[in-house]
């Protein structure tokens, strides 16, 4: 009996189609098998990474529009309020990702 392909129901049009198809011959699906279902152990780490994610963004915002303020808050004429709140805001930027980073990475040192 020679070797045959396996065969699945195409997860769109319900034809068979082989395992091995990179798509449907009959509908032209380029998922026949059916969209990928994550483990539970990709969905926890796919989470993880939004949560970082999230973190790097709020610290990188909060810091730079803390130095934005302060920048305002120091200058006394309108072109030093310009200046000092766009060097303090960058300035904020840039010490904001490495804390980003640092709380990103004591996170994972509880687990």
């Amino acid at each position: 009996m020679p070797n045959r392909p396996e065969l699945t129901s195409c997860h769109d049009c319900g034809n068979r189609v082989s395992f091995s198809a990179a798509s449907c011959p009959h509908c032209g699906s380029i998922e026949p098998r059916g969209p990928y279902v994550h483990s539970r152990l990709e969905l926890r780490r796919l989470r993880a990474e939004e949560r970082n994610d999230h973190t790097l963004m709020v610290m990188v915002l909060a810091c730079g529009i803390g130095g934005v303020l302060y920048g305002i808050v120091m200058a006394t004429s309108p072109l030093w309020k310009i200046l000092l709140a766009t060097g303090y805001g960058c300035l904020g930027v840039l010490i904001g990702v490495p804390i980003a980073f640092i709380v990103n990475m004591t996170r994972h040192l509880g687990r």
